[in-house]
């Protein structure tokens, strides 16, 4: 056991550091064609869902509309708000 704030902890941090490779993607654009393929596209590994608006009524479907802008549409700030508004119900968290 390597005792914190010890000269040793500090090398075993910073080796264990070097061991981590962070990868940040903006957008699917922005990877490679290999990291691509991995990730979204091999048929092997990918899952496709459809999605549909409700179609119990038109308040619901316009909610919908409306939802699917926020997080698909051009503007971040509501995209931004609707994620930290929620951030702290989050369930299943892919990272």
């Amino acid at each position: 056991m390597v005792k914190k704030g010890t000269s040793e902890y500090k090398k075993f941090i910073e080796k264990e550091k070097s061991k981590i490779k962070i990868q940040r993607f903006k957008g699917l654009g922005e990877m490679n064609p290999g990291e691509l393929w991995q990730t979204t596209l091999d048929p092997e590994v990918r899952t496709l869902l459809q999605v549909r608006y409700s179609n119990n009524t038109k308040a619901q479907s316009k909610k919908d509309q409306d939802l699917i802008q926020i997080l698909m549409g051009d503007e971040v700030a509501p995209r931004k708000d609707f994620i930290i508004s929620r951030a702290l119900e989050v369930s299943n968290l892919d990272i």
